[in-house]
């Protein structure tokens, strides 16, 4: 109540006004009552009273219109004070109140007395003593009063002090759910991030996928017709072929339209190409490229899950978009599709023509997205590796019949747009 100071600076200003006004209330009860007893006392005990009643008000001044937080150490010597003032009122009038000047002083003392405060204890039985003291002096030698009188003494003392640790406890467990609410929004929104991220390279993956293939297969076509238009001689033969390279270009196109529509619906959760396309995307990249290529299918077939469905078919497609630019026309592919009990096996190899090396590979354009199909299988806790052969170029791809999909590390965000192969 009277604790007020830097004891009650988390109890807030409300608290604060209630104990000073409460404190008011019970100097001012004990002190008409000590005022009003005293005249049928010997002039010593009267000023004695008056000289205890000066000290006990005075403390409690002290307290009550300091500002909280201004140092704990004259709030704890005031109380001290304020109780050890109302203990000789209770010996030189014992008829009074001023019992109540002991229990204001102990309230103060616990509100201070928080789990470390020691001298705040100390003070506390101090008070304690001097009051049991009083009683002895100026009681019978009743048992019952003074155990009761003590029970009092004890009952403030704790209450006070249990709510004042409630209080702090309260106080820091509201401190620690704000940082952890802070922490958890972090958290959410850490993931959240990371989930956009995540979303934002599969949408590159896909438009990568999609574009190179098609634009590369457009390039290849072009290239073919601009060599077969610079002929000295052109005949009705190579116009022929002009035109077939053309109406080539125009089929490519209109796939590479049916492809990113199929994209659009890969990215909504909708159906997603697989292993049963193979056999059509190299059919396609053979007559589009002029190479010739073949496709085997080992151990039993099953039905897998779409990431992995997807990652087979963007590799091979990639694989082949690659064997067309490098390779060149009449290079042959090589596709073998492996099912056993734990995992899938893609391999796609191919050869150059005899005569590559006369300058018939490499019409133009660079590299794509052996990268971003190794950052693929990655992710699915498979493996891609990729280079020279003996007599060509391979492809492997190997992933678990049961992939584990794991979140892109950040730094590897734009690598679906990453050059070579």
């Amino acid at each position: 109540m009277t604790g007020i100071g830097r004891a009650l600076r988390g109890f807030g200003p409300i608290w604060r006004r209630i104990a000073m006004a409460a404190g008011s209330v019970v100097l001012l009860v004990a002190g008409l009552s000590v005022i009003l007893a005293a005249p049928g006392h010997s002039q010593a005990v009267q000023e004695g009273a008056l000289a205890a009643l000066l000290v006990a008000a005075a403390g409690t001044v002290v307290v009550l219109v300091r500002r909280p937080g201004t140092g704990g150490g004259p709030d704890l010597a005031a109380l001290v004070t304020v109780g050890l003032a109302g203990a000789a009122l209770a010996a030189l009038l014992p008829q009074t109140q001023a019992y109540l000047i002991v229990y204001l002083a102990l309230a103060g003392l616990g509100l201070r007395a928080t789990l470390r405060s020691w001298a705040a204890i100390a003070g506390a039985l101090a008070v304690f003593g001097a009051m049991n003291v009083a009683y002895v002096l100026v009681a019978d030698g009743s048992v019952t009063g003074l155990v009761t009188q003590d029970i009092g003494l004890v009952f403030i003392f704790a209450f006070v002090r249990a709510s004042r640790l409630a209080a702090v406890q309260a106080r820091d467990a509201q401190q620690r759910a704000e940082i952890l609410l802070a922490e958890l929004r972090a958290t959410q929104g850490a993931r959240a991030e990371a989930v956009a991220l995540a979303e934002r390279t599969r949408l590159a993956r896909e438009i990568h996928d999609v574009l190179a293939h098609a634009l590369s297969g457009l390039v290849l076509t072009l290239d073919t017709m601009e060599l077969l238009g610079r002929q000295p001689d052109p005949g009705e033969a190579t116009v022929e072929r002009m035109l077939e390279q053309v109406k080539r270009a125009q089929r490519m196109a209109r796939d590479g339209l049916d492809d990113t529509r199929q994209a659009i619906d890969a990215l909504r959760g909708d159906s997603l190409p697989g292993p049963a396309l193979l056999d059509r995307l190299l059919r396609d990249t053979a007559a589009a490229a002029g190479i010739s290529g073949r496709l085997s299918v080992r151990g039993t077939e099953r039905a897998l899950p779409p990431e992995v469905r997807l990652t087979l078919y963007r590799t091979a497609q990639e694989a082949l978009t690659n064997t067309a630019r490098y390779a060149g026309r009449g290079a042959t592919a090589e596709i073998w599709l492996n099912y056993s009990d734990d995992a899938i096996e893609l391999i796609i190899e191919d050869y150059p023509p005899a005569d590559a090396r006369s300058g018939n590979v490499g019409l133009s354009g660079g590299g794509y997205g052996l990268t971003g199909m190794r950052e693929r299988a990655e992710l699915l806790g498979g493996s891609l590796t990729a280079g020279p052969t003996d007599t060509g170029f391979a492809v492997r791809l190997q992933l678990p019949a049961e992939p584990v999909v794991q979140q892109p590390a950040p730094a590897r965000t734009l690598a679906a747009f990453s050059v070579g192969s």
